[in-house]
């Protein structure tokens, strides 16, 4: 029978060295570590998402993110207490629901999504916690970077959700260094079109794992790691 052994000195030596790059090279502005958000999807990179989380847990690793609601409410019912962050968003009100209910954070990157939360925050008469997805020109979802007033006009009537972060995804952080910045600098822009409307945009987080290793200056208050984890690595800063 094949097996997956996990070596979990190497993958316990990648946690610290993935904390200590994020605590010692750019503190948010508040003079606060970065957050490190825990990527678990794919079966926690075919570890055993279940067992990998808990083993992340226990090394100091308190907010997690899963790609579906399969896997968000898996972590639930296996005992996981931290944050777990919901990266896709839905318009699907019975999926809402089941999110609210596990105490999962949900991401709204639509005014479908917007709705639908609204609409379950005023029937059970609480306020939802959720993150703000805006699409930098990655194209998988999200509100349009430049359809700001769009975005205004969703998001600041909404009575019932309490958003705790607003992130993006970039397209290819790994080769294209001069579009990672584009889109660095478009939500950064957006960020600031929203906070002039008074509209709370909660912590930041733009980097994926090759990111947060080759742009430190993006950490901004938290940084989305998943394949890092799973491989003996070094860092250098690329600026």
């Amino acid at each position: 029978m094949k097996a997956v052994v996990v070596q979990k000195e190497d993958l316990r030596y990648n946690i610290e060295k993935i904390k200590e790059f994020a605590k010692t090279n750019m503190p948010d502005d508040n003079g606060n570590n970065v957050k490190i958000i825990a990527v678990v999807k794919c079966n926690g990179y075919g570890l055993d998402m279940v067992q990998y989380t808990k083993f992340l847990h226990d090394n100091g690793i308190d907010f997690f993110a899963v790609s579906d609601i399969e896997d968000a409410i898996k972590l639930r019912k296996e005992g996981i207490e931290d944050k777990i962050l919901m990266l896709s968003s839905t318009a699907i009100e019975q999926e809402v629901k089941e999110l609210v209910a596990n105490n999962i954070i949900i991401t709204i990157g639509s005014k479908e999504a917007a709705e639908t939360v609204e609409k379950v925050g005023q029937e059970l008469n609480k306020k939802i916690k959720v993150h703000l997805k805006i699409d930098t020109g990655f194209g998988r979802y999200g509100f349009i970077y430049s359809n700001r007033e769009e975005i205004i006009k969703t998001i600041k009537p909404l009575q019932n959700i309490k958003i705790e972060g607003t992130f993006t995804h970039f397209s290819n952080a790994y080769y294209d260094d001069k579009y990672t910045k584009t889109q660095f600098n478009r939500f950064i822009d957006c960020i600031e079109t929203l906070k002039m409307n008074e509209i709370e945009t909660g912590i930041l987080h733009v980097c994926n794992t090759s990111a947060f290793i080759k742009f430190p200056q993006m950490h901004l208050n938290a940084v989305r790691i998943g394949s890092a984890f799973t491989g003996r690595i070094s860092f250098t800063n690329s600026m």
